[in-house]
């Protein structure tokens, strides 16, 4: 039978070393503070303040300064190891401010992120922190949100591959200011169900907006660019009672472009 040399000996010696190495690397990099890590790649964020734990595990301290009042809450993650495997860093998050509160898992990854079964609440206070308007004292429910974003790749823009879950809201009386004076309209409960969907070689965001009975009240478009298509329905306009014009419910009565971010805590 033939000796084994000395070299054959030390090759597996050699490779357990390298993998200890490597293993400890890894922990070493998962016990860096957050905090040091968000001072080196997000340096005076102002949306973020306050961060403790590391990368395995943390919180920190939220704001959104440029909201009608300034919004701020916590946020705290969990990482996935077993998600690398996949070609990704992602981590269980919980995220809440007042009585608004969402969990889920948010990934990254170098063609983008991407949200799994987001769920939970967005309170009436929270809503009224986005946008100037009077708004019924009821939450906005998500139900199993999933959103999967593709970061701009060559001649490819950015844009929302994949999506799918829900947004309830029971709605209420609501009113938003318009040319000097409060307008109000009565919303019905609805459903905004979300999907992904090709247009003009862009993947768009689609929010399908239905009422109890599963009849259209309008449609919402969000592209890579954050430009935002929102059309309304002769349906949903009839709940308003300065609204006189006349049309099959179907039929979109109301189209407007805008930027999604501009759009926070305007007066108009």
């Amino acid at each position: 039978m033939p000796k084994l040399s000395a070299s054959s000996h030390k090759r597996p010696r050699k490779l357990w070393w390298l993998v200890g190495v490597i293993i400890f690397a890894l922990f070493a990099l998962l016990q860096m503070p957050a905090a040091w890590i968000i001072e080196k790649y997000a340096p005076q964020s102002p949306y973020v303040q306050q961060v403790s734990g590391n990368i395995w595990q943390g919180s920190l301290i939220w704001q959104l300064p440029q909201t009608s009042t300034a919004l701020s809450g916590a946020a705290s993650w969990s990482w996935q190891p077993w998600q690398l495997f996949l070609g990704k860093l992602a981590a269980d998050v919980d995220i809440s401010t007042g009585q608004s509160r969402l969990n889920g898992q948010l990934a990254m990854r170098p063609s983008g992120w991407q949200v799994d079964d987001m769920s939970g609440k967005i309170a009436a206070e929270t809503l009224a922190s986005l946008v100037n308007w009077q708004l019924p004292n009821t939450p906005i429910q998500l139900n199993s949100v999933s959103l999967q974003r593709r970061a701009a790749t060559g001649d490819k823009p950015a844009g929302f591959s994949q999506a799918d879950g829900q947004l309830t809201w029971v709605g209420g009386e609501v009113g938003y200011p318009n040319a000097g004076k409060v307008l109000y309209i009565t919303m019905p409960s609805m459903r905004a169900q979300l999907s992904s969907e090709q247009k003009n070689n862009k993947q768009l965001l689609h929010v399908n907006l239905l009422n109890n009975q599963d009849k259209r009240l309008g449609d919402l478009y969000l592209d890579g660019d954050n430009m935002l298509d929102v059309s309304l329905t002769q349906r949903l306009l009839e709940n308003m009672a300065e609204y006189k014009g006349q049309a099959p419910q179907d039929t979109p009565v109301i189209s407007v472009r805008q930027p999604l971010l501009n759009g926070l805590g305007a007066n108009e």
